[in-house]
């Protein structure tokens, strides 16, 4: 339980059982977030939806017409303005529900920071195949219908199936980038947080993270050649040492991101945990709320993603969390699990040699 698991030929079968059963639990999980999002978001998104797709409303009279916030269509690419638009007052409801609104969407950026780079990685890996090659349309997806929805709906069911093989060689560009695509949004979200909510900057900044850019900076890998890199002796070893960096610098960012979410949280709520969960969740409004269960549902899939691995590595995960945050476990979790398969990869190599 303690090894990651054996993906060779010969051991893919006694492995589909195991497969099965993690791909199912985290489809089911997915279904449910998309059912419980769904149901308390819809009714409060619909007059925003409505406003949103009206034709006869043009951008700048937008916010005097409707009463909500003004949103900058352009960074919606055509296609996504309508979602820019509803984001944009999503991020604002959050804004204004302080601290409760920081600390849900601050849960969901931290656990995000290793997943962004793992899946990045795993997207370029030889043999991967499936949905998980294509980063873009997984984050364009996650945009549109959530996080907590796509990740363990989509994402963990095909990553299971994909042939994508931890310790597998990847390029230092493709490592590179991964840890590249996982800072903006801290920033955004320091910006959306903290800047006047009347200025330019904060429409920009809530606009970037409800729009398509952020996804679509994975298009910049496409002619990235990892998949076609040889697993020699060099590669692994080069290859593994850049990963681990990658994943310890995103621990350092998610331990200093999750310490500033305590102090916050610590500064409101002090030991009074019944009065933090009865504004993130209780008497939530339903911008809070959607975020506690992103934040939720997204951790659960990390843990479910790590255990398919191996369950102890999600064991030690999920109890180094309290003390050091998500981001830090889960990167510390992954950094350990590609240093071991790395080693097993160049021990069968090397005896090919």
């Amino acid at each position: 339980m303690g090894k990651p698991i054996d993906s060779s030929s010969g051991a893919a079968a006694a492995n589909k059982p195991r497969q099965i059963f993690y791909a199912v639990t985290s489809f089911c999980l997915g279904a449910w977030a998309f059912y419980k999002v769904n149901a308390i978001s819809g009714p409060a998104f619909e007059p925003i939806l409505a406003v949103c797709n009206d034709p006869s409303i043009s951008t700048d009279d937008f916010a005097e017409k409707t009463g909500y916030h003004s949103y900058e269509p352009m960074l919606g690419l055509g296609v996504f303005k309508v979602l820019v638009c509803l984001i944009t007052q999503f991020l604002l409801e959050l804004r204004e529900t302080y601290p409760a609104g920081l600390l849900t969407w601050g849960g969901v950026v931290v656990v995000a920071l290793p997943l962004t780079l793992s899946n990045t990685i795993s997207a370029g890996r030889k043999g991967a195949k499936g949905p998980v090659i294509y980063p873009t349309v997984i984050g364009l997806l996650a945009q549109l219908f959530g996080i907590s929805v796509i990740f363990p709906l989509i994402y963990n069911p095909s990553y299971i199936f994909s042939g994508s093989k931890l310790g597998v060689p990847t390029t230092n560009l493709r490592t590179i980038a991964g840890t590249i695509f996982a800072l903006p949004i801290t920033i955004l979200t320091y910006l959306v947080f903290s800047a006047p909510t009347e200025s330019y900057l904060w429409t920009l900044s809530a606009g970037i993270m409800g729009g398509p850019i952020l996804a679509m900076m994975a298009l910049s890998l496409w002619t990235d050649k990892s998949s076609s890199m040889e697993a020699t002796p060099q590669n692994i070893i080069k290859s593994s040492k850049a990963i681990q960096k990658a994943y310890s610098l995103l621990a350092i960012v998610g331990f200093v991101f999750w310490s500033c979410l305590v102090a916050v949280s610590f500064r409101s709520y002090g030991f009074a945990i019944d009065n933090l969960w009865r504004d993130i969740w209780v008497e939530a409004g339903p911008s809070v709320a959607f975020m506690t269960i992103d934040t939720g549902v997204l951790y659960i899939s990390a843990l479910l993603f790590i255990a398919y691995q191996s369950e102890w590595k999600a064991i030690k995960a999920l109890s180094m969390t309290p003390l050091v945050g998500p981001a830090t476990a889960c990167c510390l979790a992954l950094m350990e699990l590609e240093s071991e398969a790395a080693n097993a990869l160049l021990v069968g190599v090397k005896k090919d040699i």
